[in-house]
């Protein structure tokens, strides 16, 4: 399969077709600017190149947006709307209008810095995506474009592909596939080699809606230019498979054929293919299956293979090298132009890797590249003669889809500026967003993917000066008051809570309302090595200087989302202070403190409550839609989806493999009918001694028929399918209350206004 590349030079209105499918950016376009017919004001030109660049301008009547491919107009148009237009389009702000007089633009040409400009992790399509159906996936791709994205992973409807190939090939039927695939909600794992048998199972109408989704998915990047990256053949096998298979396996009789492949997290891992006459020939099947099942539209040349993923080699394995050589032939047998892509995470990539795939063949994303400011690829990443293979310079700022703000912001501009010009000794081929979660610290993803296409590298002080401006629409020019009070709230935020100095923090440091309760503020989930580095004071300037352009800014759609978040920061950073002082009390000041805290965790509630992207209820009911009139599929759906925020799994899972809240979210619903209910019963009890039977699988299994559900708040909504999505209240005014309710006498010091 090849990927197809513009070769010819056209011209087209983006009223027009253009010449790979029918009008994918007018298309875009009519979807993201949907009033006064903006969409047509734009008129694009695509011409014949190899190199992604694009060159944009306007006379105040319509805007020109010249380029290589669609990928790169839409970054065009994407930095008209931001440097120009004042509009960022953004997960909580996929539509805009243009202004009534278009901004002039004297013409400027951006060409890319970087070839790859890659995005997403395997757990993002489980902590976030885990979910979409084609409506959101289509607003994803969109986002995509307008980033200059043209190289995502795309691991929806892989499941029908290992259907596939175990039906067709080695005779199992749909249950004994049901009892390898996972559930929906932990595909990442499943395809990342790390786990099975959990989650399950899904029906055939369920295999067969998610291949559809998929071949749409394929299409738009097609039709856009995007490659995907897809699951490669790994050596991963059921564990039954020596006795379930009924045909296809004359060859499969050598002692140690297949190997258990141990324990991940206390979840079984799938077996290993360890004899390589056998892993090249389920590999070919496997890539067969690929091509059964999405054909032509399907077209890529890039593969994610981590064999070894999070535990190294399995015990019994005979040569990992020769392993991944029996790897690299079968799939460069399927396709002789392939790639392969394999992350930096941990001590992974191994020279086992590294030195069996050729230069210039083996792809490498550096998952430590912000944290650790790498500038150069890792010394263990070179061929065996000592030369670089080529990587992509990757932020990594979520874990778990956590809620919280976070990031590196000066590290990030420095660190890969810096490698950018370091790029041809070092072999950087690109930049990219490899986040466990998204829908989460915009401003972070903007930053990276302008980087590569700037003309002059911003500085801390300049991005965040052009952010405000994109974000919110407000200029020195327009507005002064507005757009220096929020240039200076975002200064506080970025050297505070957005300039991490942990090379080991994970994310976000977690609110103190997730954590399992106890007395003092801890860490809520087990790997988060997560401190309260930042000054608390500064971030509650930011979210005062906020609320003094509220009057102004209220029905600014970026402008209400990113209140409602700082102010949910600023809560969950005092809700830290008042765990703090219930510690250190007793008697009736102890009984007060703990009534204002679980009154703070139901504050919470009712402020994310104002918007949807915050709502338990939005992500359980985009779960159960999926299912269609399938009510049994549905509630599964739900599990799935309840579990994967809480427990993670069963009890070994929580306990023993130390899950539990790893994927903790401070949304409304699970503040008033999870973590509230923990606390709560903490406090009254003075114990927490048996948290997952009492206080937290009842929640995902939606029962309330334990003793601990005395202690939920009045009519808490346990039972499947009852968390709305529906939003209440205005966010700004709630915003405004919780800031006067619980940091009445707040003076905040040296404001710029």
């Amino acid at each position: 399969m090849k990927r197809f590349v513009f070769m010819l030079a056209l011209t087209l209105s983006c009223s027009m077709s253009s010449a790979r499918s029918p009008k994918p950016v007018r298309d875009m376009l009519s979807r993201i600017l949907p009033n006064n017919g903006d969409a047509a004001k734009f008129k694009c030109r695509v011409v014949a190149g190899a190199a992604d660049y694009f060159t944009l301008s306007c006379d105040g009547t319509s805007v020109k947006v010249e380029g290589n491919n669609n990928v790169s107009i839409s970054t065009g148009i994407n930095w008209y709307l931001n440097h120009y237009a004042g509009i960022n389009i953004s997960w909580n702000n996929f539509t805009a209008t243009l202004p009534k007089k278009l901004p002039v633009c004297p013409e400027e040409t951006h060409a890319a810095k970087a070839d790859y400009r890659y995005y997403l992790n395997f757990c993002t399509h489980s902590y976030s995506m885990a979910f979409w159906d084609w409506e959101r996936w289509e607003k994803e791709i969109d986002w995509m474009a307008l980033h200059g994205i043209n190289l995502p992973l795309q691991i929806v409807g892989f499941e029908t592909v290992w259907k596939e190939v175990l039906m067709t090939d080695y005779g199992y039927s749909l249950e004994d596939v049901n009892k390898f695939v996972t559930g929906a909600a932990y595909y990442g794992w499943f395809f990342m080699n790390n786990m099975t048998e959990w989650g399950g199972p899904q029906p055939q109408e369920w295999y067969d809606s998610r291949k559809e989704v998929a071949k749409k998915i394929f299409r738009r990047f097609n039709d856009f230019g995007m490659t995907p990256v897809i699951p490669g053949y790994v050596g991963m096998i059921p564990k039954d498979f020596l006795s379930e298979a009924t045909k296809g396996v004359q060859a499969w009789t050598a002692p140690d054929c297949i190997v258990n492949g141990g324990s991940w997290n206390s979840f079984t891992r799938p077996y290993f293919v360890n004899d390589t006459t056998c892993l090249k020939e389920f590999a070919a099947n496997y890539y067969k299956a690929i091509k059964t099942v999405f054909g032509d539209v399907l077209q890529t040349n890039y593969y994610a293979i981590d064999p070894f993923h999070e535990g190294g080699v399995p015990n019994g394995v005979t040569s990992a090298v020769n392993s991944i050589r029996a790897m690299y032939h079968a799939l460069t047998e399927y396709d002789g132009n392939a790639f392969w892509v394999a992350q930096h995470w941990q001590n992974n990539p191994t020279t086992n890797l590294t030195h069996s795939i050729p230069k210039d063949r083996l792809i490498i994303l550096d998952l430590h590249a912000d944290s650790r400011a790498h500038t150069d690829n890792d010394g263990a990443h070179t061929t065996a003669s000592g030369e670089n293979h080529q990587w992509i310079w990757c932020m990594l700022n979520n874990y778990g889809g956590n809620v919280g703000l976070f990031g590196r912001m000066q590290t990030m501009i420095n660190a890969y500026y810096q490698a950018q010009k370091n790029a041809t000794n070092t072999n950087l081929k690109g930049i990219g967003t490899i986040p466990e979660g998204i829908e989460n610290n915009s401003i972070l993803f903007d930053l990276v993917y302008e980087m590569p296409w700037t003309n002059a590298d911003y500085t801390l002080d300049t991005w965040i000066r052009a952010y405000v401006a994109m974000r919110y629409g407000v200029t020195e020019q327009s507005d002064t008051y507005s757009y220096r009070t929020l240039v200076s709230a975002w200064k506080r935020l970025a050297v505070s809570i957005y300039n991490c100095n942990s090379s080991n923090q994970q994310g976000t440091t977690e609110s103190v309302f997730m954590q399992r309760p106890s007395d003092k503020p801890s860490v809520v989930s087990t790997w988060a090595f997560s401190s309260w580095y930042w000054d608390f004071d500064q971030v509650r300037t930011a979210a005062y200087e906020f609320l003094k352009v509220k009057d102004v800014m209220a029905g600014n759609n970026n402008y209400q989302y990113d209140l409602v978040d700082l102010m949910r920061q600023v809560l969950a950073d005092h809700g830290k202070e008042v765990l703090e002082s219930i510690g250190k009390a007793d008697g009736s000041e102890k009984v007060a403190l703990q009534n204002k805290f679980l009154d703070m965790i139901l504050t919470q509630d009712t402020l994310l409550g104002t918007r949807e992207e915050f709502r338990l209820g939005n992500w359980i009911s985009r779960a159960r839609s999926l299912a269609g009139t399938n009510t049994a599929f549905a509630d599964l759906l739900e599990k799935n989806a309840r579990m994967l925020l809480t427990t993670w799994g069963d009890q070994p899972q929580c306990i023993n493999g130390q899950l539990h809240d790893y994927a903790n979210r401070e949304w409304n619903g699970l503040l008033s009918s999870y973590y509230y209910e923990r606390w709560n019963c903490y406090f009254k009890t003075g114990s927490y001694e048996k948290p997952f039977y009492d206080h937290e699988w009842p929640f995902v299994v939606a029962s309330t028929s334990t003793p601990n559900c005395q202690y939920l708040p009045p009519n808490a909504p346990y039972a499947y399918g009852t968390f709305s999505p529906t939003t209440m209240d205005d966010p700004v005014e709630t915003a405004s209350k919780v800031f006067n309710k619980y940091l009445p006498n707040f003076i905040p010091e040296n404001l710029s206004n």
